[in-house]
């Protein structure tokens, strides 16, 4: 949350500010109980900031019909923040993953603070380029994991996982690449995405979450639903 990152980094600033002759040495990542009573110095400079980054955090940007949740193997969370992104860079598809989306969005208000607990993490948007091996690669993930958030393409699968049929936005046969627009983590190989490394990373000049900020900002009401953009075939069929 923001609210928590400035703090953090406010506090740093009062300490070193209060002991200028400090060399930090190490810094350790953990959680340790203070028994202390608030300083009344300290919270008359940081009221002023709270009252601005609550005022901020609490604006609303949008509402949507219906509740924005996480599922598998498609998911109204993922649909929203892949179908929007696509509108931020010249990509065939948006590849994103599950594991990235930090929280749901309950139908009514979207908050500027809830798009921050949405997508906490600073993200760049970035188009890579594949070729038919690399583009069957990256089905083949979807599908095994039981389905990703995906945008521009649509993919039937069997119960085991394996690819029946989908759709192929370029001509890999007079040497066309797909564009996949993605974030900078799964770009560099993050979750496993193997497929995308080693490739040129086209930055497009925006971070996910300004992404997802800007299209609420612009859009009045969102009303995603589930359209079958991936389809599971019984064996039994």
């Amino acid at each position: 949350m923001k609210l928590k990152l400035y703090y953090t980094y406010l506090g740093t600033l009062l300490f070193l500010a209060c002991s200028p002759t400090q060399t930090l040495q190490s810094y350790e990542d953990k959680v340790v109980a203070i028994q202390a009573s608030a300083d009344s110095t300290a919270l008359a400079i940081i009221a002023p900031y709270q009252s601005a980054i609550e005022e901020e955090m609490n604006e609303v940007l949008s509402y949507t019909k219906y509740d924005l949740e996480k599922a598998k193997p498609q998911s109204t969370l993922g649909n929203f923040v892949t179908d929007l992104c696509l509108n931020y860079a010249d990509a065939d598809i948006c590849v994103m993953n599950n594991g990235g989306l930090r929280t749901t969005i309950n139908t009514g208000n979207i908050t500027r603070g809830k798009l921050y607990e949405l997508m906490p993490f600073e993200n760049e948007l970035v188009v890579l380029e594949l070729n038919e091996n690399d583009y069957l690669g990256l089905l083949n993930y979807i599908c095994k994991r039981g389905g990703e958030p995906f945008s521009g393409i649509n993919i039937t699968m069997n119960e085991e996982g394996e690819i029946i049929n989908h759709s192929q936005p370029v001509d890999f046969s007079k040497g066309e690449k797909i564009r996949v627009l993605t974030s900078d983590y799964l770009a560099n190989g993050g979750d496993k995405m193997s497929f995308f490394q080693n490739k040129e990373q086209i930055k497009v000049g925006t971070k996910l979450r300004d992404a997802i900020i800007d299209y609420c900002t612009k859009t009045d009401t969102i009303s995603i639903e589930l359209d079958d953009r991936i389809k599971i075939i019984s064996n039994e069929q």
